[in-house]
């Protein structure tokens, strides 16, 4: 490089063009080459961790630090509330000021503002996609939000980028952006809720079959047990609850949640339920006893933080009742969890068949996902699931008033240019005489929910909401097509 000087134009600025001058272009590419080669060898590696410290650190502060420590202060004043940050609670004034000045001074440095990314698996599905400690600087994504679910293993396998790590982050940046700008806050949770909605759309498979087809491809799934575990999860869909497929190596097919306000006594309902399909290739053979992997459904059940397991098959060798193999394993592991973790926990052998069917009644029997809860607590053999659905058949129900609860909806969309209809606006809604029938926005909820299930995609029933996409009289039709497809006896 020395050499160049000889080169040099008189404005310092330039060198002539020559030999030299092409060698010295030559050398210095080559270098660039073998450095980048290098580089992007070592980047494929990075930890996701280390990846988001670094991406946090190398952007201004002004936008990736800043905004995160002024709404942490917000939080910890008690100004605001946060979606997606979490900050220590109950911090006497000392230690509030010790808190701020460690929080500003990594947001000053910024290597240590960001540390980790971790997937938490012990949440629940309708939370959101990630919290930021701010503490510890450790990104906790939700592995039971479809969004994360869906895209992890791809997202986070070495050499793809790892942008699911930088969209959580992102979504965490977001919400403090939109607190700086001086958004308010019911305006703030309402924004962050659609997109939440969105987000789980956009992996939704968006089944448009009603529980009678459901039922029969969870039937026909027998024999293959890739296909069985998709079906064993769209019928969990089907019966209401809140479904994270999984089924990769070491982890369960699918982890169900039933979301239950709590009680009068403000005494939680919520549930999750470990999902294990059990296939054989030929009709009519028995999965065995260590086909069914009762260690590993124990492990699943603690990792992730799951009150029941059901596991799902054709038929099991069970005939011995409680003192068969498998009855005294579950008999005994229910036990211990009583014993060990004061809580009890449960494990239900169910065949393919009874479940189908009771995905078929589900609907026109009205069966919530508090009843649901009974089946696991009651049940532990197969013999005894078959019984407790045939009880669900024999139900007498009162049909509800689909026309009268759509009409309602109709109307509340009208005066409210075509937004969702809240359940307690649609039970204030309703004729008084029926109104006075629905003590409770979860028995509308449920109704709401069969006619979903009944009429897919023509009207579409959320935790806290419910919308129609199509006229009445097209929906009414749906709900009577369905129903008139029920055999007589599951009606």
């Amino acid at each position: 490089m020395d050499g160049l000087d000889e080169g040099l134009r008189s404005n310092r600025e330039t060198v002539a063009e020559g030999p030299a001058y092409s060698a010295a272009q030559n050398v210095l590419r080559a270098i660039f080459n073998a450095a980048r080669s290098t580089i992007e060898k070592y980047l494929r590696k990075e930890d996701p961790g280390e990846l988001l410290s670094r991406k946090i650190a190398a952007s201004p502060a002004s936008l990736a630090r800043n905004p995160i420590v002024e709404l942490s202060r917000d939080v910890v004043e008690g100004r605001r509330k946060a979606h997606y940050l979490s900050v220590p609670a109950n911090m006497t004034e000392e230690q509030k000021s010790d808190f701020f000045a460690d929080l500003e001074h990594k947001a000053q440095e910024g290597e240590q503002f960001a540390t980790d990314v971790v997937v938490n698996f012990r949440g629940r599905p309708h939370d959101g996609i990630v919290r930021f400690d701010t503490s510890s600087g450790v990104l906790r994504l939700n592995g039971l939000h479809p969004f994360v679910a869906t895209f992890y293993d791809e997202f986070t396998g070495k050499g793809q980028g790892h942008p699911l790590e930088l969209l959580a982050m992102a979504e965490v940046l977001a919400e403090a952006y939109l607190y700086s700008i001086g958004v308010k806050q019911e305006h703030i949770d309402e924004f962050l809720s659609m997109r939440d909605q969105f987000l789980r759309h956009l992996v939704d498979p968006i089944d448009r079959r009603n529980p009678i087809s459901v039922a029969n491809a969870l039937q026909e799934s027998r024999n293959d047990s890739t296909r069985l575990e998709e079906c064993l999860c769209d019928a969990f869909r089907s019966l209401g609850f809140d479904v994270t497929p999984m089924g990769k190596a070491g982890k369960p097919d699918g982890v169900a949640t039933a979301n239950l306000p709590p009680d009068e006594n403000s005494t939680p309902r919520s549930y999750k339920v470990v999902l294990e399909a059990k296939s054989k290739k030929k009709d009519g053979k028995k999965v065995s006893a260590r086909g069914v992997g009762l260690e590993s459904t124990f492990r699943h059940l603690d990792d992730y933080n799951c009150d029941h397991a059901i596991v799902v098959g054709p038929v099991f060798p069970t005939t011995g009742g409680d003192d068969s193999a498998l009855g005294k394993s579950i008999r005994k592991y229910r036990e211990q969890s009583k014993e060990g973790i004061g809580q009890d926990r449960t494990i239900t052998l169910m065949n393919i068949d009874d479940l189908a069917r009771l995905v078929r009644l589900r609907p026109v029997k009205q069966v919530g996902l508090g009843e649901i809860r009974d089946l696991f607590v009651t049940c532990s053999l197969p013999e005894q699931s078959s019984v407790w659905v045939d009880k669900i058949g024999q139900k007498q129900v009162t049909r509800p008033p689909y026309r009268m609860i759509l009409e309602t909806i109709k109307d509340q969309q009208g005066k409210f240019e075509r937004e969702p209809v809240t359940y307690s606006a649609l039970r204030i809604g309703l004729n008084p005489s029926q109104a006075a029938k629905y003590k409770t926005n979860e028995e509308l909820r449920e109704i709401c929910k069969a006619m979903a299930n009944m009429a897919p995609g023509a009207i579409w029933a959320h935790e806290h909401k419910v919308e129609l996409e199509q006229s009445v009289d097209n929906v009414m039709a749906s709900i009577e097509a369905a129903t008139r497809t029920y055999p007589e006896y599951e009606q």
